[in-house]
């Protein structure tokens, strides 16, 4: 499905005026692919979490051969050195094992109750394999002062709790005490915490830090916080996430009643140049792309227990929904598996084959991750609707657009906007936010029962400015009215 072409201001209206002052572009279409409005829609912008919308479209595209791999997370035992055995953790790529209480499945406490129930009650080594993947913790163009957030924590084929440790931090009854805190999901201990944090006067503003240096285990916390105020929680990114994993496996299996006797260990595969995609004939510079095969990694042992791989179509609602960054990294790797070897290349490869399909023009986007955070994103938002009117039309679609936030739905990332209006429960899109950054793209109802596809995204606003999105919901507001 090609790209409509379309003249830079087709459609033009007053309702440009809602974002005066601001460099942004507009793309609004029906399903069938007619410009209503394009406004600088067919100029590269950085998309933010808009990027999910093709990482995981292209999942429910291959949904099959996605779910033909072994995804699920593994515990297997091998001897040890001293004659004990010891247990290795193997990671397929579901991030969405848990830990704690609360957990619902898939819980690393039924891989240890089956351990315990195999007879064993001692082991000595815990090991963490992640080589499923390729290790490559933080894609291209990640800003360094991001990774200490959970919301750009290490990328691993093992995830347990998200790969982040969350600290519940809440104000003393005395200014000038120290704040009082406390490790969520049962991760008390794996962080020391240097807690510098003070409780100031009611009237005071908030202003809370917390910090990590990279390849440490401990944390700061700086700031103030007034007496008075809500409870409220920080979450810290770490850098191994499979070492995280086997320490939460350790508690679970000492709840068991099995003893551990070694060390906690992870073991990664280096990304290596055979990750990375090649020309399919070197001496043609025109040739396509292509992945080298991997053979498939194997860990010695035998497997004592598996859990059961989440199905592609509730990581992508996770992905859409709540903007999950983690889930949407390890989903491009995954694709990467299709191509040949689960590196973020070979899954780049397969999102921009997929979008051959689509037909849009190559030289309309550029990828370096699947979460949006990449600062060295691009894509227009004439793409973004040739995506959305592309997928409307396949077997997935339906799968698709009710993967994406509701405007005033009770979930997701729009449960605040659109309520009261005429488009609460009317548009279903996906938000991006970045610094200098604000994007909402998705299909709306017009107030003539209409079904639009839409990509606005606002690029280079000014850090101290409020958020765009209050004033791109006012001119969707008005495109549904008028059309």
């Amino acid at each position: 499905m090609a790209v409509p072409a379309s003249a830079s201001d087709a459609g033009d209206m007053d309702a440009h005026q809602a974002l005066a002052g601001l460099r942004y572009g507009i793309s609004v279409t029906d399903l069938d692919g007619n410009v209503l409005i394009a406004h600088r829609s067919e100029e590269r912008f950085m998309p933010a979490s808009n990027a999910k919308l093709f990482v995981t479209a292209a999942a429910l595209a291959a949904a099959a051969e996605l779910s033909a791999v072994e995804r699920g997370l593994q515990v297997m035992s091998v001897r040890g050195s001293s004659g004990l055995p010891s247990l290795t953790l193997v990671g397929r790529g579901d991030p969405t094992v848990g830990f704690g209480p609360g957990c619902e499945m898939p819980c690393l406490e039924t891989l240890a109750e089956a351990v315990a129930d195999s007879g064993i009650t001692e082991i000595e080594d815990i090991v963490g394999d992640d080589r499923w993947f390729a290790d490559e913790r933080r894609p291209l163009g990640w800003s360094w002062d991001d990774l200490k957030f959970g919301y750009a924590t290490s990328i691993s084929s093992i995830a347990v709790n998200d790969n982040i440790l969350p600290l519940r931090v809440r104000p003393s009854e005395s200014p000038g005490a120290q704040v009082q805190t406390a490790w969520l999901d049962a991760g008390d201990g794996y962080f020391t915490l240097q807690n510098q944090a003070k409780t100031s006067a009611s009237s005071g503003e908030l202003a809370l830090r917390l910090e990590r240096r990279e390849g440490e285990r401990a944390a700061r916390l700086y700031g103030e916080m007034p007496s008075g105020s809500r409870s409220m929680t920080l979450d810290l990114g770490v850098d191994d996430p499979a070492h995280l994993a086997v320490w939460y496996f350790e508690q679970a299996l000492k709840a068991e009643g099995v003893t551990v006797q070694g060390e906690l260990r992870s073991r990664h595969r280096a990304l290596q140049y055979t990750d990375e995609t090649i020309k399919a004939d070197l001496d043609d510079p025109d040739s396509p792309k292509t992945c080298r095969v991997s053979p498939p990694v194997k860990s010695d042992g035998v497997v004592i227990a598996s859990l059961p791989a989440t199905p592609i179509r509730d990581i992508v609602n996770t992905i859409n929904r709540d903007s999950q960054n983690l889930y949407a990294e390890v989903l491009l790797r995954q694709l990467g598996w299709i191509e040949g070897t689960a590196s973020s290349f070979c899954g780049l490869l397969h999102i921009e084959r997929f979008l051959n399909d689509v037909g849009v023009p190559r030289s309309s986007y550029d990828f370096a991750d699947a979460s949006g955070l990449s600062s060295y994103n691009r894509v227009t938002p004439a793409t973004i609707t040739a995506l959305l009117r592309y997928a409307a039309a396949q077997d997935w679609g339906d799968a698709y657009r009710e993967s994406l936030p509701v405007g005033g739905a009770p979930i997701g990332t729009l449960k605040y906007r659109f309520r009261g209006t005429a488009l609460e429960n009317n548009v279903f899109a996906k938000t991006g936010t970045l610094n200098h950054v604000d994007a909402l793209s998705g299909y709306l109802v017009a107030q003539s029962g209409k079904v639009l596809v839409f990509s606005i995204i606002v690029n280079d606003r000014p850090l101290e400015s409020l958020s765009a999105m209050e004033r791109i919901e006012s001119l969707l507001l008005q495109i549904a009215e008028q059309h």
